[in-house]
């Protein structure tokens, strides 16, 4: 979740601004222009949190059990009330740690497991840190009867702005910059320098920015120009938040032709900023995103997504909440990749005709898939793969429900993350717009279709 943390702590960072002017020099070796730094100094000017020997933090390292007790205790309680109480689990006797696990069990914020164990050198993960967190400086959140237990800690922080909900998966191990993050805010928020008002803020720092005068169509990625189209809304906002939409171009088809096929222009009726990239020249006609070679998650033209996106956040006042990835057959490929590699960025992804060679998920997608059983340019057990991938990466169940267009022979599947909705359509359209055999076509139903399903998606 680098890029997109790397956003929402720079609007924080304004937003500190009026109770904590100053950025503080960095006390450890490998903080420095973190995306966590200003939290990391903070904690650190309070002693609240302490580095290594070797004078690194390490702030992308996971934090163990008995660390987070220790710190967030440290940063509400006093030594005085902490107390010395040990032998509070099977697990917890004389360490260093035990004072803090048993007077946080005292105090109901853990319960450890039913073996009678704490497992404090375990790493905490993000659904159990917030809960940790959150239950320490009582933010008076009611533990939920549903079928998500950690949902109410997750809808708080992302209500609140502290993390959104989108960007990682609940049992993913939380990072020592990210629990510095986490309490920083707890602490501004006791103190009165900042208040959780269950507004949640998703506008980009290009917000209130007045934008180029020229709508962009190059950018120099790499050391190489990259051309794309750029679509800009004609009732635009500065102060409003807009949807983006990448549109990634199949093999042989340019940007100029997909963006007279796709239709996700045209459905969404200027609700969105539309960005159509231009691949690098393969040969033959045809364009690429990625190098031979490349790596499954190291493929050349995340670079171009990573750097298009913050550009464009900075220069346009773009809904960060809302950032979509659509494409064909070879940009099929690269969508459904870049959904997984950029899960911690990207809301959701529309794909017609293409696989997937990636693994490893950041987060989260919601996504709607097309594939024709019939096509034979990107063979149908590509697209089962990147199906697949797409239900584990979203933690579904396998029972479906038809739902539309059903001419596309659309199901969606039961049991995924709630904000994270996958639908899959087997389509058997055959012939394209000029009547010809063509089973990679993209139907008309499409484009309307995968701008149906993402202006769904609520914030």
């Amino acid at each position: 979740m680098r890029f997109r943390i790397y956003i929402t702590g720079f609007l924080l960072i304004l937003f500190w601004s009026f109770s904590a002017p100053g950025a503080l020099a960095s006390s450890f070796s490998d903080t420095n222009n973190h995306k966590y730094s200003e939290s990391i100094e903070f904690l650190k000017s309070r002693s609240i949190v302490e580095g290594y020997s070797d004078g690194t933090y390490k702030p992308e390292g996971a934090i163990n059990r008995a660390e987070m007790l220790k710190i967030i205790l440290g940063a509400t309680s006093t030594e005085a009330t902490i107390g010395n109480k040990a032998n509070c689990f099977t697990d917890v006797k004389s360490a260093w740690y035990s004072k803090y696990v048993c007077h946080a069990k005292d105090r109901s914020i853990v319960k450890g497991y039913s073996t009678g164990h704490f497992r404090p050198a375990q790493e905490v993960n993000m659904a159990e840190g917030l809960k940790m967190a959150l239950g320490t400086f009582e933010s008076g959140i009611q533990e939920s009867s549903g079928e998500e237990w950690y949902s109410p800690y997750t809808d708080f922080v992302h209500d609140n702005n502290i993390f959104s909900k989108y960007d990682y998966f609940p049992s993913r191990s939380m990072t020592r910059g990210e629990m510095s993050f986490l309490v920083h805010q707890l602490i501004l928020e006791k103190e009165g320098s900042i208040t959780f008002d269950g507004k949640r803020e998703n506008l980009s720092a290009g917000c209130g920015v007045t934008p180029p005068s020229a709508t962009p169509t190059s950018s120099v990625v790499s050391g190489v120009e990259r051309s794309y189209i750029t679509v800009i809304p004609s009732n635009y906002n500065k102060n409003e938040p807009t949807k983006l939409i990448f549109a990634f171009h199949g093999r042989t088809n340019p940007n100029t032709m997909v963006r007279t096929y796709y239709k996700v222009e045209e459905a969404s009726r200027g609700e969105v900023i539309m960005i159509y990239p231009a691949g690098l020249p393969a040969g033959s006609g045809s364009r690429n995103w990625s190098n031979p070679g490349d790596a499954p998650d190291q493929l050349r033209d995340f670079t171009l997504f990573d750097q298009l996106l913050e550009e464009f956040s900075n220069n346009y006042c773009i809904d960060l909440d809302h950032v979509y990835v659509v494409g064909h057959s070879l940009g099929s490929w690269f969508t459904n990749s870049l959904g997984c590699f950029r899960g911690d960025v990207i809301r959701g992804i529309g794909s017609l005709g293409g696989g997937t060679t990636i693994g490893g998920c950041t987060g989260p997608i919601a996504a709607m898939t097309w594939h024709n059983p019939a096509d034979r340019l990107s063979p149908f057990s590509q697209g089962i793969t990147a199906r697949d991938q797409i239900l584990g990466q979203n933690r579904c169940g396998s029972n479906t429900t038809p739902v539309e267009p059903s001419a596309g022979n659309c199901v969606q599947y039961s049991g995924c993350f709630d904000h994270a909705p996958t639908i899959w359509c087997p389509h058997n359209i055959d012939h394209d717009n000029r009547g010809v055999y063509y089973p990679h076509t993209w139907p008309n139903i499409t484009g309307p279709a995968i701008w149906d399903f993402l202006k769904s998606l609520k914030d």
